[in-house]
């Protein structure tokens, strides 16, 4: 089983959505995936049909004691979805301190889901140390835009382990243009050889509460993430 993690390198840069839409895409190929909701946030869930209203997820049957692993949701044979559930911050700090009390938690629970899947995804928030705990990752994707904030932030970046994916890319944008290259001469190969660009079939699909790839196969978004796809895939076999 490969693990892989997508991090935004600030908030709202489309990290939830764009792991939805990697995960749909591998299954898409013919890989058995689990997309594990790692954020407070628990977004990921509605990318999948998963009621609003529901509160179950993996942090919420830890606050409760029960089992983590009955908390995911079947999508369709072979995709399958962990949410993170809906907590109290009190509840949220609670998980935050355990896991940064088990750094290992997520190891053996990778080691219990390696059967199962070929691949393990996870959404990993921003600035909870504890819960970017997730055992070993053979990918780690930091997503960013191409703009003046992400810009500032790489010069301050901590993690030059985590390869860049520039997500919501405009090529008509000169400013864009401008940093897509300065990038590329400054982070080389850290730096993905593919953009996933900017197009409303993005949104649209989080709106209908689908992966972009099943809400609109032929969009410029879906096949930007069918590449990205087959490139974790090339990767895997790179290192296999």
């Amino acid at each position: 089983m490969t693990a892989l993690s997508l991090r935004g390198l600030r908030g709202g840069v489309g990290t939830s959505s764009l792991l939805a839409a990697t995960g749909y895409a591998l299954h898409s190929l013919g890989e058995r995936v689990l997309l594990v909701d790692m954020s407070p946030e628990n977004l990921l869930r509605l990318h999948f049909s998963v009621s609003f209203g529901e509160r179950g997820g993996w942090a919420r049957a830890m606050i409760e004691g029960k089992g983590w692993n009955t908390q995911a949701w079947s999508v369709e044979p072979g995709l399958s979805v962990l949410p993170y559930g809906r907590l109290k911050r009190d509840e949220q700090d609670h998980i935050e301190q355990r896991l940064l009390n088990e750094p290992n938690l997520w190891r053996r629970r990778q080691a219990a889901l390696a059967e199962h899947f070929d691949w393990i995804l996870f959404d990993v928030p921003l600035r909870l140390p504890g819960h970017a705990c997730v055992g070993p990752c053979a990918l780690r994707l930091q997503i960013v835009e191409a703009d003046a904030a992400c810009h500032v932030l790489l010069q301050q970046d901590e993690d030059p382990r985590e390869h860049l994916l520039i997500n919501r890319f405009d090529p008509v944008s000169q400013l864009q243009r401008d940093l897509l290259l300065i990038w590329r001469k400054q982070y080389g190969a850290r730096l993905l050889p593919l953009n996933v660009h900017q197009d409303e079939a993005m949104r649209e699909a989080q709106a209908f509460k689908m992966p972009v790839g099943a809400y609109a196969q032929a969009s410029l978004v879906a096949q930007d993430v069918l590449s990205l796809a087959t490139w974790c895939l090339t990767q895997r076999m790179g290192t296999a």
